[in-house]
């Protein structure tokens, strides 16, 4: 029945899911209301509701006292404010944690967090695990090469450029990569976050004449 959040919760382990049992209300409803939340989260329409939507899937998963559904519910938020380079908040997740540890669930916040030395890959998804060891060894090109590399994932690929970004890896290709995977999904708070990004590091370059283009876009998104 878990096998219904691997879409939202992004990074949830396979396996002893097979079951052909009615699958629960409170799990039904928990999906629908996480996948409202990304919805409005990642195209801004109504901020007030986005946080709605994500409360309403807390209460819902709280009804069966799912720890572990539990504390990915808090890692998907978190991943989504890295996805759109805002500051992290665990809200609850530090004290899921404590209350129960997953090893899974702990891995990938070290991730989120930018832990690139704690973190262990062989707990990650899979699609994560050729970029952190690029950006674990510190190789800028690398890492572009392995975030290019996520483009049928557009969603995990602005994961992984914001995790980039933050820890100073930072570079026209991979703010390229974001702003475009966020355009062909309609993303619209996503793709201007990162349009903005763009222009400044265009005008950090000095190249004006690249960042006014950029500028120009943005612009014309928000008439």
């Amino acid at each position: 029945m878990k096998k219904m959040f691997l879409g939202l919760f992004l990074f949830l382990l396979l396996g002893g899911c097979g079951s052909t049992k009615t699958t629960p209300a409170w799990l039904i409803a928990g999906n629908q209301h996480l996948e409202s939340f990304k919805h409005h989260f990642l195209t801004g329409l109504q901020p007030a509701a986005a946080e709605r939507y994500f409360r309403r899937a807390v209460e819902e998963i709280k009804k069966a006292g799912d720890l572990d559904l539990l504390g990915k519910a808090w890692l998907t938020r978190m991943a989504l404010q890295v996805a759109v380079l805002t500051d992290m908040e665990e809200g609850e997740y530090l004290h899921i944690e404590a209350a129960r540890a997953f090893p899974a669930n702990r891995q990938y916040y070290l991730f989120l967090k930018g832990d690139r030395a704690a973190v262990d890959r062989s707990l990650l998804p899979a699609r994560y695990c050729a970029f952190v060891g690029a950006y674990r060894s510190g190789s800028l090109v690398e890492t572009e090469r392995r975030i290019a590399a996520m483009n049928d994932d557009p969603l995990s690929l602005l994961i992984a450029s914001g995790i980039a970004v933050r820890h100073r890896m930072e570079s026209e290709a991979i703010l390229m990569a974001a702003a475009d995977a966020a355009s062909r999904q309609g993303w619209k708070r996503a793709l201007l976050v990162w349009l903005e990004r763009l222009g400044a590091f265009y005008d950090a370059a000095g190249k004006g004449a690249q960042a006014a283009a950029v500028r120009q876009r943005i612009d014309l998104m928000k008439k």
